[in-house]
């Protein structure tokens, strides 16, 4: 498997876990607007799409009370 292969992976597994948490938090993707990010760029974290940085998980983490390493494992 490559390195862009196991990066896909990890990108996925990462949106995958941001998707569940924001459910699990009662909220949509459209009410993500609420907390400053723009529809389209927030379904392209959720689909794994794209590669946020830092700051976007950090972001991520205080909108839904939980801390960065959630979103990751």
């Amino acid at each position: 498997m490559s390195q862009t292969q196991n990066y896909e992976i990890i990108l996925k597994r990462i949106a995958k876990n941001i998707r569940k948490v924001r459910k699990q938090k009662g909220l949509t993707q459209e009410s993500m607007a609420d907390h400053g990010f723009n529809y389209r760029h927030y379904q392209k974290i959720e689909s794994g799409s794209y590669s946020m940085n830092l700051y976007t998980l950090h972001r991520l983490a205080k909108i839904f009370n939980t801390n960065v390493k959630n979103l990751l494992e």
